[in-house]
């Protein structure tokens, strides 16, 4: 499986690690490294988290890692990294 990243998903941890850094610099660039890391996790296990039935017919779903929530869609041999929020953040 391949792993490809949505601009959306790329501004999403930008705008998540910029507003923690305004607190503790140091804790943003770990929590901007390991939203970087986190759809790694996918390769071996690639349907972890609930399917979101919004999306269908397409495979969304959504995996927590800490405090965020990781959406990314499967489509044959990819993981497509949609979008990254806080748990709490106002997503509408």
């Amino acid at each position: 499986m391949t792993i490809r990243w949505s601009s959306e998903a790329r501004d999403d941890v930008d705008r998540l690690a910029d507003f923690v850094a305004a607190y503790d610099p140091v804790r943003a660039g770990e929590i901007e490294q390991g939203l970087e890391q986190a759809p790694k996790r996918l390769l071996q296990f690639p349907r972890r988290g609930p399917r979101l039935s919004e999306f269908d017919p397409r495979e969304v779903r959504e995996y927590r890692v800490g405090r965020y929530l990781l959406r990314y869609e499967l489509a044959g041999a990819d993981i497509f990294v949609l979008r990254f929020f806080h748990a709490r953040e106002d997503r509408f």
